[in-house]
């Protein structure tokens, strides 16, 4: 069985076939949030791992999880990336090595298209950057905090704020959450299109999060960088 894993919650529009194109290292777990059959059967002619549900994506992850944790427990890196990423199959087997090769407990590649936070942004020569903060947008966890952290997939609707709680929730290691900027995704749709489907605002959300754990000092930042070459930055 391969030891690495994604799972996305997808509609109809999903980019997960670039995904899974060429030779993956990895399983595949959809969970199909539309109302179409024949894009489901479709969806299950390329991986035996679809579900269909309603919610909001980590709400739905927390409950696969929680309905299914032996099958979780039995990968080494979960990857949650959104269903409009595009990356290839090469670039997620190198994301998932690289993040075993390092033992990272949250990593992401870099981000390009549509940018919500600067420091996803990829540097030029940079192999990775070790930081306080990866996107709620494609996170990937060894299983270690996955399973540590996955109670917090519903404490709001929007998801706004779980990637400031995280790194506090772990004491804030200063060697093991990073954005990789050797690895490239492009994120494909326009950020905060409609909000009406949450009872508050996402940012009122992410206030009330923060606060609820004393959260004071949330700025993204780099720790330290590591270039191609092997140098080192503090």
């Amino acid at each position: 069985m391969k030891k690495y894993l994604i799972i996305s919650t997808v509609g109809d529009k999903s980019l997960h076939h670039e995904w899974i194109k060429d030779n993956p290292n990895f399983d595949l777990v959809l969970i199909y949030y539309g109302n179409n059959p024949n894009i489901a059967q479709e969806y299950i002619n390329q991986t035996p791992h679809v579900y269909s549900a309603k919610g909001e994506k980590y709400h739905l992850i927390k409950s696969f999880i929680q309905d299914d944790i032996e099958f979780i427990s039995k990968y080494d890196y979960i990857w949650l990336p959104d269903d409009d990423v595009d990356i290839s199959s090469e670039n997620i087997n190198r994301l998932f090595n690289m993040a075993k090769e390092y033992n990272l407990s949250i990593s992401q590649p870099s981000m390009e298209g549509y940018i919500s936070h600067e420091i996803t942004k990829p540097i030029p020569n940079s192999l990775l950057r070790y930081t306080n903060f990866v996107e709620v947008l494609a996170p990937l966890f060894n299983k270690e905090t996955l399973l540590k952290v996955y109670n917090t997939f519903d404490l709001n609707y929007s998801s706004w704020g779980y990637d400031y709680l995280w790194p506090y929730l772990l004491n804030y290691p200063q060697n093991s959450i990073a954005i990789i900027d050797d690895i490239i995704m492009t994120h494909t749709r326009p950020v905060g299109q409609n909000y009406s489907r949450f009872p508050k605002l996402p940012w009122n959300e992410m206030e009330e999060l923060l606060y609820l754990h004393n959260i004071t000092n949330y700025k993204p930042i780099t720790l330290k960088q590591i270039f191609k070459e092997n140098e080192y930055i503090f």
